[in-house]
């Protein structure tokens, strides 16, 4: 684990979402200007770097392996004792200041910076339109709604499991769709499918759930990714073809949020990523120091 553990504040000037090559750029020059920041990120850092077999265009760095620059990358935050915290954030709403919650606990920052990557997990249909009445992405916040109901959890990780397990002990049935490999500790009374969503179906609330080879009847859908589709993150967040729309400057929408790196769209390179990062930490400070002088 690269992470080491450091109790979470309450209150942050920045709160930089996401521990890939745009938020770490971002992390080195909040810390460089002496900002009081978090590094949220997941426990494992970059894995699309990871895995490159080689990086040709990085200045400095001719024909690179990912994950050697990837490791030169966590080094240089430690050298800077900057920590990356494991914390999931599962929704932020807007300030000042902005709340970032997951879904326990929260924590205050006055601007923030998406730095969350590229999503290769397409939404479901049916699902934007449906989120809060019987879709969700956090079982053990909203299981108790579903008391003696039928749930379904599609499932992107071994860490669902434990959620799974838990509405097994208060909704009447509990489907299980992996959509990952080595699945195995669950309850006996999950009903597992291995079949892949097709949409979900409903009104007012969620009525039904449709695979590939069947249809199941339930009172609620659980979608247990890594990672929280930018526009399910921040209510109002305008996206642009599917990513985080933003200005030169990169401000979105919303003020005081920036975004920087895979999650605002083509061209996905690390030297757009690291670029967009750093600048997206200065003009982030640029803009908290504008507070103070209001």
């Amino acid at each position: 684990m690269e992470q080491k553990k450091v109790q979470l504040e309450k209150h942050y000037e920045l709160a930089i979402v996401g521990c890939g090559p745009a938020g770490m750029a971002a992390a080195v020059n909040a810390k460089i200007r002496n900002k009081h920041f978090v590094l949220l990120g997941q426990e494992f850092c970059s894995p699309k770097l990871a895995t490159a077999e080689k990086v040709d265009n990085f200045l400095g760095f001719p024909e690179i392996k990912g994950e050697e620059l990837r490791r030169r990358f966590l080094d240089h935050l430690k050298q800077m004792q900057i920590a990356i915290i494991p914390w999931k954030v599962a929704s932020i709403y807007p300030g000042p200041p902005f709340i970032l919650s997951n879904n326990v606990d929260f924590i205050e920052a006055d601007a923030v910076i998406l730095a969350t990557g590229v999503s290769t997990q397409k939404l479901f249909p049916g699902e934007t339109e449906l989120l809060g009445k019987g879709v969700g992405y956090c079982a053990t916040c909203d299981g108790p709604l579903y008391k003696d109901k039928s749930v379904a959890v599609i499932a992107y990780g071994k860490e669902a499991e434990d959620e799974a397990n838990y509405l097994a002990d208060i909704c009447a049935e509990v489907y299980y769709i992996p959509y990952y490999k080595d699945w195995g500790s669950l309850d006996p009374r999950i009903m597992v499918k291995q079949d892949k969503v097709k949409s979900i179906i409903g009104t007012a609330r969620v009525q039904e759930l449709v695979l590939t080879t069947e249809s199941l009847q339930v009172d609620g859908v659980f979608i247990l990714r890594e990672n929280i589709p930018a526009e399910q993150l921040v209510p109002g967040l305008e996206m642009e073809k599917g990513a985080i729309k933003v200005n030169r400057n990169l401000e979105t929408n919303i003020p005081g949020l920036f975004a920087a790196g895979d999650c605002t769209g083509p061209p996905y390179q690390l030297l757009k990523a690291t670029g967009e990062g750093a600048t997206a930490a200065l003009l982030a400070i640029k803009y908290l120091d504008s507070l103070k002088k209001e």
